[in-house]
């Protein structure tokens, strides 16, 4: 919805089979005219079940291939996702050294005013929390009408489990 233009002239003006899209493109109703694959890495997360079943119906109608990738993994016991909380706030204050350009303000509200990493650990909680499991998936894929494509799921294993679900044309 909010295409980084400096990023995409950067990309555009190079040779090759990508192109960035200049202007916005809600995922829930992709104009029919766009052609290619479409990717969410780490935001499926942020739509509530109505919108997500519309982005992939929306791939379903147009016979679009979709990637959806979440690195989170919702499978643990609640508990944990709190537990892991304190960890994301200090982690926080180490790697804000490590971000370029460092401003007054970043260290005023990392140092001072824990603001961001309040806000860091938080967001990493709750993203946590609100990344649809396998079950959730087949909730969501059972509204989509599906005819002519297909759909694949599964949990490619690692340092934590990260979910994926692709689907395209038969």
């Amino acid at each position: 919805m909010y295409p980084d233009q400096e990023g995409a002239k950067k990309i555009n003006d190079e040779k090759g089979n990508i192109h960035y899209k200049t202007e916005p493109v809600d995922a829930t109703d992709v104009d029919k005219s766009l052609k290619g694959l479409r990717t969410m890495v780490s935001g499926f997360h942020h739509l509530k079940p109505k919108q997500a079943k519309q982005v992939l119906q929306s791939a379903s109608d147009s016979k679009q291939p979709i990637c959806i990738f979440e690195i989170s993994d919702n499978s643990h016991p609640k508990a944990i996702w709190w537990l892991a909380t304190p960890f994301n706030l200090i982690t926080c204050l180490f790697v804000t050294l490590l971000a370029r350009p460092i401003t007054w303000q970043q260290l005023v509200f990392t140092y001072l005013i824990p603001i961001i990493p309040i806000a860091f650990a938080w967001d990493g909680a709750v993203s946590n929390a609100r990344t649809y499991t396998l079950d959730d998936l087949d909730l969501l894929l059972k509204d989509v009408d599906s005819e002519g494509y297909t759909w694949k799921k599964g949990i490619v294993k690692g340092k934590s489990k990260k979910i994926y679900l692709i689907g395209k044309a038969l």
